[in-house]
């Protein structure tokens, strides 16, 4: 079970603490580069950052999440599944 793709998704439910959505970054990146993954791509990291960008005021809540061909659904989705294992 994969504790950022958790994390992920209670960020997505609207936290709003700036600092705490940072730290979770953070642990996410460590935990995707354990796996031997890329944080830039990973679906957990990407949730994270957009819903900062989101309370930061960066991007407004109207605009997607896309990088390829990744959406914020995909995204979503793919946290909700790893979130079960």
């Amino acid at each position: 079970m994969s504790k950022r793709h958790k994390d992920a998704l209670a960020i997505q439910e609207g936290a709003c603490n700036p600092s705490g959505i940072a730290h979770a970054i953070v642990n996410a990146c460590r935990e995707t580069r354990e796996q031997n993954g890329s944080p830039s791509s990973d679906p957990a990291v990407r949730l994270m950052v957009h819903q900062l960008a989101f309370i930061c005021g960066v991007i407004t809540g109207a605009e997607p999440l896309v990088t390829g061909s990744d959406t914020w659904e995909q995204c979503m989705e793919q946290c909700r599944k790893e979130s079960e294992q």
